[in-house]
């Protein structure tokens, strides 16, 4: 009898984290979220193209709607990126104007790496002036040195953030645009404090996606410096790709939409095209992407 009544306990305990934890799954840790947030972004692709526009202007709030108070400028751009290193966790990318026409062939060439010790590594070609540029850390850049093509987005912003340089925790549950997320707090340690602009973000991550729908952006003394939010979601070639996105500088009043025209995923991208070459050479250049454009048109 003694031992049926153990056995009987231990089925019911079972039972009862069954019901907390269903299907296997267990509760998770701010960082675990983070960094299967970012694992679901990585591992779903390993060679990207994509053609982006960028609106930025200044606003006002009107009727409580943002609206623009200057002629918004307007950049259309291309975008091409692909994972390197031994274990695909380096990344390199290369971002081009298109449009306006004055700023025609302006690039920008990064190399991000997974070691938490090397910083990214950023280039600026200046078309008109037919110089490359090697761009500093960010925490050295003033804003606007440190824009990504003059947007309301920073360099930084565009670069993969490294789970380690952060500390986080889980502030809340709830729902977000309908959504149900988990609310995260990330808080830089106190090396990568001294190479960013950020004191602190707080991320709105949806349960179901592990995607950020919302980050909330702190400068170093505590004050609301930006924010960013998502939304047209879709799934695209067994990719979630956010195909808007807004940077909203709470600071200046300015504001960045930036949005996706095309994309496509896993194509194979040459070696010698992600390198300072493609910044400087347009034959080469146009060449290439006009192999890589098949995989959008």
């Amino acid at each position: 009898m003694k031992n049926r009544t153990v056995i009987l306990k231990t089925i019911l305990v079972m039972v009862s984290l069954m019901l907390i934890f269903p299907l296997g799954l267990t509760a998770q840790t701010a960082r675990e979220i983070v960094k299967k947030a970012d694992e679901v972004t990585k591992e779903s692709y390993f060679s990207t193209i994509q053609k982006m526009k960028m609106t930025t202007c200044k606003y006002r709030i009107q009727k409580k709607k943002m609206r623009c108070v200057d002629t918004a400028r307007i950049k259309v751009m291309e975008s091409i990126q692909k994972d390197t290193g031994v274990d695909g966790k380096d990344s390199r990318s290369i971002a081009i104007i298109l449009e306006p026409i004055g700023e025609k062939g302006i690039g920008m060439l990064t190399y991000d790496y997974d070691d938490a010790k090397k910083d990214a590594d950023t280039w600026l070609y200046l078309s008109a002036m037919g110089k490359v540029k090697r761009m500093i850390s960010s925490s050295e850049d003033s804003d606007e040195s440190g824009s990504f093509f003059g947007t309301e987005f920073s360099i930084e912003d565009m670069e993969s953030r490294k789970i380690d340089d952060y500390r986080y925790k889980l502030l809340k549950e709830g729902t977000y645009a309908g959504r149900p997320v988990w609310v995260i707090e990330s808080v830089p340690t106190p090396e990568r404090a001294r190479k960013t602009k950020y004191g602190k973000s707080i991320t709105w991550i949806d349960k179901e996606r592990y995607l950020a729908l919302k980050v909330n952006l702190y400068n170093r003394h505590g004050k609301p410096y930006k924010q960013m939010t998502m939304r047209d979601i879709k799934r695209i070639d067994d990719v979630w790709v956010t195909l808007k996105m807004t940077m909203n500088n709470l600071i200046t009043r300015r504001v960045t939409h930036m949005e996706v025209l095309d994309v496509a995923f896993n194509m194979e991208i040459p070696e010698n095209f992600l390198t300072q070459r493609t910044l400087t050479d347009f034959a080469f250049r146009e060449r290439e992407l006009q192999k890589l454009r098949k995989f959008i048109q």
